[in-house]
């Protein structure tokens, strides 16, 4: 192909200088043409509060059970607030006084983010009888309870730069909550393409949307595909049973190696996908796990130092010139021994991912299970650890950077 020559023309120093004489005196005339009130509006930082508007305070206005232990609360904002914007798959942190302390935990939207134009949105729960929040929720939320929480949170929504046009959901109990926003998400945003849903549960009436699941997914002509799996099935389900393996994943998703991955659910299934995973040959960067907040039993992780389960330290805690030293037990975390002594930072995860009560470490050893180690290499570099996943191994002086 014969190639063309460019004319290029050089006007010479005078002539350049004389222009830019002549671009002083049109500049002048465009501001002396131009209107003298000035917009002093920021409308990037007004688009900012509006996607982000921090602090929400609502109200419940509805309260449905869905199963004998698991309930969906919808909230609507107080005058004066409005909820936020949010990509399907997104949690709240939700803050919670009890007994006058404050404690923080994070909950995924299980509404879609059509839904924040009609004013609502919905947050489904699970029971934990032994746990310290829920139980409280049973006895105190009702119909008009105002909650406060912030958000949004988190990376488990589906990107086009990162993730496949064909995403498997592997949900355990309560963890389906999110794929339920993604799966109505999906109607009017077509992301992703195709969305099949591993649903792991004990029994059939443990199975949170079970119906609702199953209209989207023939409505959906075949773009959302739901799979209940049981651990523990009475005689006459027939669908699959058994835990969500590496031969499970083959025998249900045809294109398992071409896809992504988002896992949603307890602490124990995540560590045991984990090997299955490694059993697929899935690379990390397409696997996306929702953060499942703190460890239940941290004794049993086998990687926990033998010997630390009974001890009890003692946490100076400075935050400006303030300062205080609190008892700190091995067996918690520091945001929880920050909690019970009414000196609770901000946290949104609560798994060591977001890095949002990031505090500085003066002196003393702390532990974190690998899993849950989501401090920047710079940061450690620095002293800084995250204490919602931090154990301490010895009597601490930390920095906290932010309190509720």
């Amino acid at each position: 192909m014969a190639q063309k020559k460019a004319k290029v023309s050089v006007r010479g120093y005078f002539k350049d200088l004389k222009g830019w004489f002549g671009l002083m005196k049109q500049r002048k005339a465009w501001i002396e043409a131009g209107d003298p009130n000035i917009d002093m509006s920021d409308h990037a930082a007004e688009l900012a509060r509006e996607l982000h508007p921090g602090l929400v305070k609502a109200k419940i206005v509805s309260i449905k059970d869905e199963t004998p232990s698991t309930k969906t609360f919808t909230f609507s904002p107080m005058e004066g607030y409005q909820l936020p914007w949010f990509y399907a798959g997104q949690h709240i942190s939700v803050k919670f006084n009890i007994d006058g302390r404050w404690v923080t935990r994070p909950f995924s939207i299980s509404s879609c983010p059509q839904d924040t134009e009609k004013g609502f949105l919905q947050i489904t729960l699970r029971l934990k009888p032994s746990g310290y929040v829920t139980p409280w929720i049973w006895e105190n939320w009702k119909e008009g309870t105002e909650v406060l929480f912030d958000g949004a949170f988190g990376e488990g929504y589906w990107s086009s730069i990162r993730d496949t046009k064909h995403v498997v959901g592997i949900a355990g109990g309560s963890g389906i909550t999110a794929f339920r926003s993604i799966a109505l998400d999906m109607a009017t945003s077509n992301r992703p393409r195709k969305f099949t849903i591993l649903y792991g549960s004990r029994k059939e009436d443990d199975i949170i949307f079970f119906d609702e699941l199953k209209r989207m997914a023939r409505a959906s002509e075949g773009a959302l595909e739901v799979i209940p799996i049981l651990s523990e099935p009475k005689e006459d389900w027939t669908g699959e049973t058994g835990f969500i393996s590496a031969e499970l994943i083959r025998k249900l998703v045809p294109d398992w190696n071409k896809v992504s991955y988002f896992v949603s659910g307890p602490q124990a299934m995540y560590d045991y996908l984990d090997g299955e995973f490694e059993k697929l040959g899935i690379r990390k960067k397409f696997i996306r796990k929702e953060e499942y907040g703190e460890t239940d039993d941290i004794t049993l992780s086998p990687l926990y130092p033998k010997g630390k389960e009974n001890e009890t330290f003692r946490i100076t805690v400075r935050f400006g010139l303030d300062e205080q030293t609190i008892p700190a037990k091995a067996t918690d975390t520091v945001v929880v021994s920050l909690e019970k002594a009414g000196l609770a930072p901000d946290t949104h995860c609560r798994s060591g991912a977001c890095g949002w009560c990031r505090s500085l470490l003066l002196s003393g050893e702390i532990w974190q299970r690998p899993q849950s180690d989501g401090v920047r290499a710079s940061d450690k570099d620095y002293g800084y650890f995250h204490p919602c996943s931090a154990y301490p191994m010895s009597d601490l002086v930390i920095e906290v950077e932010s309190r509720l």
